[in-house]
């Protein structure tokens, strides 16, 4: 015999459930703001250049992050793209906007393999006597893969005849004085080197890109970088950035054991560094034990820490590596709860240690504005609705 009473309450029960669950997702919005949850723990950030934005993603900017990274307008190649011309005027107007909505700016990057034009190494002195297009030549069909979490790709080597290193060294230098002089005071920091390690190797060296700056100049180019940057910029926050150089923490070997390596020489040769970017291009099935142990590790040589270019993608299988898999074109709905779960723990882990971290950085600013498109890495979607990771964030806010 069937409990009418047992059915009425299953029934009433189901109701309440749906309403609760109507409920949260139409209050989201109500939710704290990401720079108002983490507030007096670490800067929240996004990374753009700010120029063809909607007023809907200026405001949500605005409302959500305390300090802005340029994606690209502050790399050598945009901003530096022949040895006689600078082009300011993207990086201008993003900065005075950035002051004019009260949000800090975060320089990227004085120094780099990538986005760098040809120019910086090329002999002007040479029998044809001109310089080839700043272009970087286009990765070769023979481009290295390993594995899942895969290299970046190799630049290529420079066209033409080479200039001497003291010739290198001295537009570097001209370079940075320039660029780091121009915005002094008006950004809080620079990512002064980017990416210098190679993916690979055993840990017990440095394992250093063995083309661009580390072919022409050689390892002391970090170093002689970031005193430079010191001198344009005396009170700014120097700092060295990289991907995947977590990955080994644990065990202190690979790239993270490269890491440690470079680190501690740049300290032993009176390199000013104030922290080291761990970029954070993650996925699903990121060794969350090794982001944490990293995190230790640097702050142990008495760095200051920062997560620079944060995503987490809900297909696909790369942490920061160029023209990996990128997943199925329709994500499954569990993935976007695997995703919160991941980025949870990962605000936790980033909670037990604030007291050395000094800034969070999302690269991108939805799904669709992002470089991980098709991968939906980021906590809101292509209309700047929050999805499930958004609340998991802010959730760990309240971890004491």
């Amino acid at each position: 015999m069937i409990n009418k009473k047992w059915i009425t309450s299953l029934i009433l029960s189901g109701v309440l459930t749906t309403s609760l669950f109507a409920q949260d997702n139409n209050n989201s919005s109500s939710l704290k703001t990401l720079k108002q949850a983490f507030k007096g723990k670490f800067l929240i950030g996004c990374a753009d250049d700010l120029s063809s934005n909607s007023e809907a993603y200026q405001a949500s900017i605005r409302a959500q992050y305390d300090i802005v990274t340029p994606e690209n307008c502050m790399k050598p190649q945009p901003i530096h793209p022949t040895e006689d011309t600078y082009n300011f005027v993207t990086t201008d107007a993003m900065v005075d906007w950035s002051k004019k909505n009260g949000l800090k700016v975060w320089g990227h990057t004085l120094a780099w393999h990538g986005q760098t034009p040809q120019w910086f190494f090329q002999d002007k002195s040479s029998a044809s006597g001109e310089i080839a297009p700043a272009v970087a030549p286009a990765p070769t069909a023979t481009t290295p893969t390993t594995s899942a979490n895969g290299p970046r790709r190799n630049r290529g080597e420079i066209t033409g005849p080479i200039a001497s290193k003291e010739v290198v060294l001295e537009r570097l230098k001209k370079h940075i004085a320039t660029v780091a002089g121009r915005y002094k005071g008006r950004v809080v920091g620079w990512d002064v080197f980017n990416e210098s390690i190679a993916d690979g190797g055993d840990g017990k060296t440095e394992n250093l890109r063995t083309f661009s700056w580390y072919k022409y100049v050689g390892p002391e180019v970090i170093t002689m970088a970031f005193k430079w940057a010191h001198e344009a910029d005396p009170k700014a926050q120097l700092y060295y950035n990289d991907y995947n150089i977590e990955q080994g923490a644990v065990e202190n070997k690979g790239k993270h054991a490269s890491s440690m390596l470079l680190l501690k020489r740049l300290i032993a040769e009176g390199a000013p560094i104030t922290g080291v970017g761990i970029q954070g291009h993650w996925h699903l099935d990121t060794n969350l034990a090794d982001v944490e142990k990293a995190i230790e590790n640097y702050a142990s040589l008495g760095l200051r820490v920062s997560i620079t270019e944060l995503d987490v993608t809900a297909t696909g299988d790369n942490s920061g590596a160029m023209g990996v898999n990128q997943g199925e074109k329709k994500i499954p709905a569990e993935n976007y709860q695997k995703q919160a779960e991941v980025y949870k723990k990962l605000f936790e882990i980033f909670m037990r240690h604030s007291d050395v971290i000094d800034r969070v950085t999302f690269w991108g600013l939805s799904d669709t504005k992002s470089w991980r498109r098709g991968q939906d890495a980021l906590l809101f979607d292509g209309e700047l609705n929050p999805k499930p990771a958004y609340k998991a964030v802010i959730e760990t806010s309240l971890t004491k």
